[in-house]
């Protein structure tokens, strides 16, 4: 590799007290690829050419979310190769928790260039990373109005996660917690209606709105906006949700 010359930081590092931080210094050291021979997208077209060809100069820890953000707009055929996945997960990982996209096309992309959900791809050390950084950040996701919620659970999901771990996930979570998540989705500021992206794989879109239309997640916000201990503003939201779900579920529909 040439000398490379001096370049901006590289953006969305974690700080030695960001929650994340051990989980992605984990990531770097199990996810110790080679350096890659070739990017494995679209070569001489898609990404900005000073970018091409210094993208594997950088340290991985270091690489740019610039350069990052070029190389997810180039085109490629999936599966990307495993070595240069892993290479580059880590560093997407980091991005992630960061709070940043590596894609400008939007978060539910960051993870589906490559079955990073598939358990079979990787030893147990790498999927144990993998795993706890899934659980992490699908968490900071219900409780923390960053993005719907709905992306985050497409990200996963289009990346091989099992659907039925990350729903149970968000089933888990307290009836008031799911409440004020989803009124932040489906109904501030916006005609009441459930909230799916548009990047989910064909037919995974029908089985998320099929969790979120659930008799059971209608009948634990009905109980939560009747229960008198539940504050005015919470039971308000409670009862909104409720409504939004009946108005869209099948089991509620006449005849």
């Amino acid at each position: 590799m040439g000398k490379r010359k001096q370049t901006k930081p590289p953006g969305a590092k974690l700080a030695p007290d960001h929650p994340f931080h051990a989980v992605i210094a984990e990531a770097y050291r199990v996810f110790d690829f080679p350096t890659p021979s070739e990017t494995g997208v679209c070569v001489g077209c898609c990404m900005y050419p000073e970018i091409e060809a210094d993208f594997f100069n950088p340290p991985i820890a270091e690489l740019p979310l610039h350069y990052l953000r070029d190389w997810f707009f180039a085109a490629c055929s999936q599966p990307l190769a495993r070595g240069i996945w892993g290479y580059l997960l880590p560093r997407v990982l980091e991005v992630l928790a960061a709070g940043e996209e590596p894609s400008s096309n939007g978060i539910e992309v960051s993870l589906n260039r490559f079955p990073t959900g598939d358990r079979a791809q990787w030893n147990e050390a790498q999927w144990d990373v993998l795993d706890r950084f899934r659980w992490r950040f699908l968490a900071r996701a219900i409780a923390e109005d960053r993005e719907f919620l709905d992306d985050t659970l497409c990200m996963f999901g289009n990346a091989g996660w099992p659907m039925k771990d990350l729903y149970a996930q968000v089933a888990a979570e307290p009836d008031a917690v799911l409440a004020g998540r989803f009124w932040n989705d489906w109904c501030r500021g916006c005609k009441p209606s459930i909230w799916i992206t548009a990047f989910w794989d064909e037919g995974r879109n029908a089985e998320a709105f099929a969790f979120y239309t659930s008799r059971a997640l209608h009948d634990r916000m009905a109980r939560l906006a009747l229960d008198a201990a539940t504050p005015r503003d919470l039971a308000e939201k409670a009862l909104d949700v409720a409504a939004v779900i009946e108005g869209n579920a099948d089991w509620a529909q006449p005849g």
